[in-house]
Order: structure tokens, then C-alpha cells, then sequence
């Protein structure tokens, strides 16, 4: 047992020879899922994790639980070449329950409501935003200033905002973009507001300041240990095969889950008398049905897996939001940098964190953003005029296509930073790329990683929108010099040409670990193959779904958690109805 988890995590000896459902992925989705079909005291639910349970002081205080600041034994780090880039990204995902929610920023946005309409004019039926806006409430209970209208009340989730800043660098930056004419967005959760414009981030925090992973939301010890016969949570293993049979029309049913321990000393075949659900993410989840034999038929043979049902778009598709940095010195008292390079800073934050659940323990490092529309933006960065129809944002020819984020730290390399100073931020993000990789098979070795191509900038319309958030972000830095806040550049573009951007952009992208669409929500048909219909529906398989950001027909152009959320409770509730436990 870890982490003052006591009684919760179960050895794979102790498990039942089957259950009605089974979940395979304890992260974002997995444990909103697991606390779902359990509620109703009906069904009997197994929940499988990789990683731990642990859920100690270190792993509720956001920032010492970020992936850049913790001790990392929540991570997941698969080091992948990309071509067009010429050098290897690290991808990085959460491990343990909550997946990447322990890890993550806890930046939280639904995103614009005609993300949601676009995913609905495809042809998935309930997937609109007035489909979905139902189950982002939710999952969610509001405890920030802002008005209540648009967010839940009683969901297990808590998301907050502030009204002050806790760096002045992300107020000025907010400062200047309302100057140079960016509309603001007073709650990233109202359909009403514009899709594109300035806003201040809301968080998965609690009142006394905990990170809210999916884990500490949906799956407290307390809850778990009430339900010693309903659901059983098995950490530190694997399921690393599903188990088919035939009906009478030669469609394969989804019957049982090999269940393996971490280092495969020990295996276990567990049965599911209703369904199984896939929540492993959109890098692990195509990769257990390839196992499976469900996938590309080509790939699997050539794998030496027996194809059980050809599914061409496995393992397709894979997006993720390209995230390229910049860095600027700044005050000191501005900057993150603070308490890592000046003891007394680090122990006046961890005072305020622990006596008032404030400061820069909240990891509250992207307190700004602006999304933006890359044709509205001029050559000078600033909005250009455009008609009153583009502000809606239930169309979905208004999506933002990029993002600034304020950052109250930034890259401390090279010898022409002055590490004396502060270190800020404006990292520019692209959000709706036309470029997409794959996942393939390594091998038939489940242990072993699969095969990722990012395939970043395979298509180079996605240098535009990036090159129009970088000049934004130029035109930023002149109007919070020309009010007065100090700024020195340090890695900074070159905007006199597309090409010298073009360049900057390559050097400095990295990925903003948004994975997503690779087991795409889809006609079977579809130019880009889909692999789940929509009701989450594995095609050609009875009993098995998936609910995670696989599922996404396109990356959303915005932090991805909160759709994760709203997918997985959308998910539980189809099974229930179908279950006539509704």
C-alpha cells in the first residue's frame, strides 16, 4: 500500500472472476467513470491502473506534484523522434490514478460551445454543446468569484478562479491585451461570451488551495472503502489483452480482460458480464486494442496478432496542441524563479500555502491567456477589424486557432539569460492542427512502449497561426514596456520575415502533452476512419468502449480536462440508460 491509501488499492489475487464492468485506465476519465457505474449500489465495477494510489501532501500541493517540479514517479516520459523537427520530443502522460490531472497545470476550460456543434454537424448525434453542457456541470462544483450560471454546483470536481494575481507579470500582460484591442472573456464557461479574446484561467483546486485530480475528485479513500463489494480498484497493473467471442452473425463480443502485474509476475483473466470500458489515453488506449486484434488488419499481421476486427483508423489521427516558448527577464518578485534561486521567497510561499492557501504553491503559473482567430490578427499583432458575426461562438467557423499563456516561469538556459532576474513567459500554442501522426505497435510485447509519430508541421499550414501568436506576443511586450513594466529579451523571435518566425517556431516547439483523436468519435467511413460510434461504441464489437481523448474527432482548441470529464460522465450515463439503471 502508498501514500495513505491504506485499504484502497487491491492485490490481483484478491479480484473477483468477473464483475459487470470493467474499466481499463485509472486517469482522468477512468475514475469518473469507476465512481459513476458504482453509485447507483446495482453494479459491481473493477477499475485497473498502472500506477499507484498514492495521494500524500506531495501529490495534493499542485505545484510540487507538476511534472517539472515532483519527484516524477507519476510520469510516464517515452522520448519520441519527430521528423519535420529534426530531434525528439518528450511525451509525457500521468501514471497512478488520476493520470495526467496529478501532473497537469489544472488549467480548466470547456472550451467554445461550436467546438462541440462541430463534432454534432459530423454526424455524432448528442454531441452538440447543448448536448454536453449537462455533464460539464456535472462533474463540476464552482467555488470561485466569478457568476455561478454557467458552471455546477454539486458536481465532485471543484474549479475556482481568483480575482487578484499572484504575478503582477500576468496582470500587466492582461493589461495590455485589453489595450491593444482583444475583447475579454469574463468566464471561459459562458457560451455567451466571444470564443477568442483575453481571459483569466480557472483551476482544479479546492478552497484550502488542493490540486483536484480526478482521483482526489471522484475516488476519496472514504468512497472507495464504502464499497468494499461494489468496486474494486487494482493498481500497479496492466490489462494488456481482451478476450473475444463470436455470435451467431460472426461479431465479436468483448468478454474478458488479461490482467497483468506491472513487471508481468503475475497474470489473470477477468470476465465482464455487461461491458468493458478502454480510458488508458489517446497514446495507450489504441495501443491495447492493437494488442487485442482490433486495428489495422495490415499492421497486426505484420505484428504476428491476429486480426479480429479491421479497424483502419487505430491508432490514427493523433493530435496534440504544439506549444513553442519564449522567455524574457523580468522582476524578480514577479517570477517563479524567485523561490527557486532565493531560500527566503520559497519559505515565505510555503508559509502563505500552508496558513492562508495562497501563493505560488498553487501553481497558478498561467493566470493570462488570450485565444485567438490567426486571419484577425494584423502584421503588427493587434486584432483587425472584423464583423460582429465572428464573436459567436456556437459557430464553428469562429474556433480559436491559437493561444498566448502568461507564465510565471520560463526557460533558464543559455548563457544570455540573466538568472539574477526573473524569468517570464508568453509561450504561443497552436490548437487546431492540421498535421496528424499515428500510434503503431512496437511490438506484440505489451510492456513495451508502442510506436509514436508526432508528424508535427507534416502539414505547413500550421506555421500560420503560430506566426500570428508570435507577433502578438511582440506587440504585448511593447505596450507592457510602454507602460512602464520592465521586460529584457532572451529567447525572443526575429518577425521580420515568415521564414525567420518559421525558424523560431522549429526550434523552440515542444509538445503541450494534449494528446488526442486517435480512436476518433466517427463515421466507420469517414476520410479520417473512426473507431467508436456515437455512443462510444467500438464498431464491430458488442460490450466494448472507449472514453478518453482518443474518442475526440479533432483536438478541441483548449485545455482538454474538462472535455475529458464531460466525455467520461456522458459515457457512464449511456451505460446506465442501457443498463435500465438510468
Amino acid at each position: 500500500m502508498s501514500g495513505g491509501q491504506s485499504g484502497v488499492e487491491r492485490e490481483l489475487s484478491t479480484l473477483y472472476d468477473a464483475y459487470d464492468y470493467i474499466v481499463v485506465g485509472g486517469g482522468n476519465a477512468g475514475c469518473v467513470l469507476a465512481r459513476r457505474l458504482s453509485d447507483n449500489g446495482r453494479f459491481t465495477v473493477l477499475l485497473v491502473e498502472k500506477g499507484d494510489a498514492a495521494d500524500s501532501w506531495r501529490h495534493s500541493t499542485p505545484i510540487v506534484s507538476l511534472h517539472h517540479f515532483s519527484n516524477q514517479k507519476h510520469s510516464t516520459v517515452q522520448k519520441v523522434y519527430d521528423e519535420q523537427l529534426g530531434r525528439s520530443i518528450n511525451l509525457i502522460t500521468g501514471r497512478g490514478l488520476g493520470g495526467s490531472t496529478r501532473i497537469n497545470g489544472g488549467q480548466y476550460t470547456c472550451g467554445a460551445p461550436g467546438e462541440y456543434n462541430a463534432w454534432a454537424q459530423a454526424g455524432n448525434v448528442g454531441w452538440s454543446y447543448d448536448d454536453l453542457k449537462q455533464y460539464f456541470k456535472k462533474s463540476e462544483t464552482w467555488i470561485g468569484p466569478v457568476s455561478k450560471e454557467f458552471h455546477g454546483a454539486n458536481g465532485p470536481l471543484k474549479v475556482r478562479s481568483f480575482e487578484s494575481y499572484t504575478y503582477k507579470s500576468a496582470e500587466k500582460m492582461q493589461d495590455a491585451a485589453k489595450r491593444l484591442g482583444f475583447l475579454g472573456i469574463s468566464d471561459m464557461h459562458s457560451p455567451l461570451g466571444p470564443s477568442f479574446g483575453y481571459n483569466k484561467m480557472q483551476f482544479t483546486l479546492d478552497a484550502d488551495g488542493r490540486r483536484q485530480s480526478s482521483f482526489r475528485a471522484y475516488l476519496p479513500k472514504h468512497l472507495i472503502s464504502e464499497r468494499p463489494v461494489l468496486l474494486h480498484v487494482c493498481t500497479r497493473a496492466v490489462g494488456v489483452k481482451l478476450y473475444f467471442s463470436m455470435d451467431s452473425s460472426v461479431r465479436a463480443r468483448a468478454d474478458a480482460v488479461l490482467v497483468q502485474t506491472l513487471h508481468g509476475t503475475r497474470s489473470r483473466t477477468i470476465k465482464a458480464k455487461r461491458e468493458i470500458v478502454l480510458a488508458c489515453g489517446a497514446l495507450a488506449t489504441p495501443q491495447l486494442l492493437m494488442l487485442s486484434g482490433v486495428g489495422p488488419a495490415s499492421h497486426l499481421r505484420e505484428t504476428s496478432i491476429r486480426p479480429v476486427v479491421d479497424l483502419p483508423g487505430v491508432g490514427e489521427h493523433l493530435q496534440d496542441h504544439i506549444l513553442v516558448s519564449t522567455t524574457y527577464n523580468c522582476p524578480l518578485s514577479d517570477s517563479f524563479w524567485g523561490a527557486i534561486i532565493w531560500p527566503p521567497t520559497l519559505i515565505r510561499e510555503i508559509y502563505r500555502y500552508l496558513r492562508r492557501g495562497t501563493g505560488y504553491l498553487l501553481c497558478t503559473l498561467v493566470e493570462s491567456e488570450i485565444f485567438g482567430i490567426s486571419s484577425l490578427i494584423g502584421e503588427d499583432g493587434t486584432p483587425l477589424p472584423h464583423a460582429k458575426k465572428r464573436k459567436d461562438a456556437a459557430d464553428p467557423k469562429n474556433l480559436p486557432d491559437f493561444a498566448v499563456l502568461s507564465t510565471g516561469i520560463a526557460d533558464p538556459q543559455g548563457p544570455e539569460v540573466n538568472r539574477t532576474k526573473g524569468l517570464y513567459g508568453l509561450n504561443v500554442a497552436l490548437l487546431k492542427p492540421r498535421s496528424a501522426g499515428r500510434v503503431r505497435l512496437r511490438s506484440a510485447n505489451p510492456l513495451e512502449p508502442p510506436l509514436i509519430d508526432t508528424n508535427y508541421f507534416s502539414d505547413a499550414a500550421d506555421y500560420a497561426p503560430l506566426r500570428a501568436a508570435l507577433r502578438v506576443t511582440l506587440a504585448l511586450v511593447r505596450s507592457m514596456r510602454e507602460n512602464g513594466y520592465p521586460l529584457r529579451d532572451v529567447h525572443v523571435p526575429d518577425s521580420s520575415s515568415d521564414a525567420s518566425l518559421d525558424a523560431f517556431i522549429r526550434a523552440r516547439a515542444d509538445t503541450m502533452m494534449h494528446y488526442s483523436s486517435t480512436c476518433r468519435m466517427a463515421r466507420r467511413e469517414d476520410a479520417r476512419p473512426g473507431v467508436v460510434d456515437a455512443a462510444l461504441r467500438v464498431y464491430g464489437v458488442h460490450n466494448l468502449r472507449i472514453a478518453d481523448a482518443s474518442v475526440f474527432p479533432d483536438i478541441p482548441a483548449t485545455h482538454p480536462q474538462a472535455a475529458v470529464y464531460a466525455v467520461a460522465e456522458k459515457c457512464a450515463d449511456m451505460m446506465l440508460m442501457d443498463a435500465g439503471a438510468a
